[in-house]
């Protein structure tokens, strides 16, 4: 019955939180801007504000839909709710967003951080921290506690127990806690500094499974079963979820909260892309490995971390990490990290703290935070920040080899191409032959050769074309438009 229980809550906070949140539609169009640095004609500039305004209509219209879908989704979950009920033959308290979808009575695994623990002699034999005191930094409580805590978690959010054979999941010390920070930068980083052209890079999220590394080797069962995680699991979300559990009321713990939520966030989802979707069941049968989850994963215990957060942590504890986070959006000279505390900030602003049960009694309390979410949501200001975060990959280096046409039409396209851009230096003609487009035109395709801002030499493509006549006459060559490719010259 216990289990039936647990189901039934989790899926109750399951379908609260199921909606996709306001904050998301923030960024709604951002990956189909393609920057193009070339081209300076004022009608690109029309073009850039024409698309500004109409990212600005997509974004309100989302905004208003999933105002109307978060409405329509109580009663959605009051209907769950009942199905619940029937199948598991366990009440599912009924209620909004901002007050607890959950009987208190019912929430043990969610209030262990209340409880006094004492580490079991096998915890105490296997882990050199079960007993220690210190305290680790942004924590209020110690590693004997926390860990102490990690033998109560509940087995269906978190399947690897005992903690202790765990030591690289877990995270188990202040080393390891530093290198999930490490590893969940470096995600950041790639994420955010990922073009979004015609071409753009894409983090790709891996499996870690048994025998991978040397640390790998931990991933193994009770029975002897090789297992696999998703890599963002294994290296910053579980333990942090972990350490979430035990202490929530903790600096670190709301601060990793809001870093997780941006990790979940639906712009960050499209530039990265995990190479094996499922998180239950078999991860690769040519290797023998398993997910360690039976029906949950980390996108659920998350999802229960936010209501967590809602019901049990402190309001004053989130309204000061959500003003630290903007504080640093405005104070970080580095752009990735602007762009990611803003995200942070954002998203613990909108999914935790408006929607706590305390911030109706107290909203002018936080009137700073309000005001500045709604500076950086869905903002041009926060459509620069984006921008500014993302980084072209450098181009890469060649020797332009003319082609047969060069000699024939060199003088008139350099000619041509001084009139649109006097800082043209020289052109190379690629084409070997004309392009004959039947009963159209006739074109060829050509190097223009640039000095860039930082004084070295950059070439673009252009096609320009000769316009069918008729009677297989062509007219003048004329300027037709620019290709995708930019190289530095040798």
């Amino acid at each position: 019955m216990k289990a039936n229980k647990i189901i039934a809550l989790l899926v109750a906070i399951v379908l609260t939180f199921a909606i996709t949140s306001p904050a998301d539609a923030q960024f709604g169009n951002l990956l189909n801007k393609a920057k193009n640095s070339v081209q300076k004609k004022i009608e690109q500039g029309v073009k850039d504000r024409a698309e500004r305004a109409a990212e600005r209509a997509v974004d309100n219209a989302i905004d208003k839909a999933e105002q109307h879908v978060e409405k329509e989704a109580s009663k959605a979950v009051k209907k769950a709710s009942k199905k619940v009920a029937k199948k598991t033959g366990v009440n599912v308290v009924e209620s909004s967003s901002s007050s607890s979808p959950i009987d208190e009575d019912d929430a043990d695994f969610m209030l262990i951080y209340k409880k006094k623990f004492k580490p079991s002699k096998e915890a105490l034999a296997s882990n050199q921290f079960a007993n220690s005191d210190e305290v680790p930094e942004g924590f209020t409580k110690s590693y004997k506690e926390l860990y102490a805590t990690f033998e109560h978690l509940e087995p269906s959010l978190f399947p690897l127990q005992p903690y202790y054979k765990y030591p690289v999941v877990y995270a188990l010390g202040q080393k390891r806690i530093n290198q999930s920070d490490v590893a969940f930068s470096t995600l950041m980083k790639n994420c955010f500094t990922s073009s979004t052209g015609l071409v753009r890079t894409i983090s790709n999220i891996q499996l870690w499974g048994y025998g991978v590394d040397e640390e790998s080797k931990e991933l193994i069962s009770e029975d002897g079963q090789k297992l696999a995680m998703q890599m963002d699991d294994a290296e910053f979300r579980y333990a942090w979820a972990a350490l979430f559990f035990a202490d929530p009321n903790s600096w670190h713990s709301v601060w990793n909260l809001a870093m997780l939520m941006v990790n979940d966030n639906r712009w960050l989802t499209m530039v990265k892309e995990y190479e094996v979707t499922t998180n239950t069941g078999i991860a690769d049968a040519t290797k023998g490995w398993m997910f360690p989850y039976e029906r949950f994963s980390a996108k659920e215990r998350e999802g229960v971390m936010k209501h967590m957060a809602r019901q049990y942590v402190d309001i004053e504890l989130i309204a000061r990490c959500v003003l630290t986070l903007y504080q640093k959006v405005e104070s970080d000279p580095t752009p990735y990290r602007k762009a990611l505390y803003m995200f942070a900030a954002n998203e613990l602003y909108n999914q935790i703290l408006k929607e706590h049960k305390d911030f109706s009694a107290n909203a002018s309390k936080f009137n700073q935070q309000t005001m500045l979410y709604a500076r950086y949501n869905n903002t041009e200001e926060s459509r620069k920040i984006i921008d500014d975060a993302q980084v072209e990959p450098e181009p890469p280096t060649m020797t332009l080899k003319p082609g047969a046409m060069n000699k024939q039409l060199n003088a008139q396209i350099l000619k041509i191409m001084k009139q649109k851009d006097p800082d043209v230096i020289r052109v190379v003609v690629i084409s070997d032959s004309w392009t004959v487009h039947s009963l159209k035109d006739r074109s060829v395709m050509a190097w223009a050769v640039y000095r860039n801002k930082k004084g070295k030499l950059e070439a673009h493509d252009y096609s320009f074309c000769q316009d069918y006549m008729g009677a297989g006459k062509y007219g003048s060559l004329r300027y037709k438009g620019i290709g995708t490719q930019t190289v530095y010259v040798k």
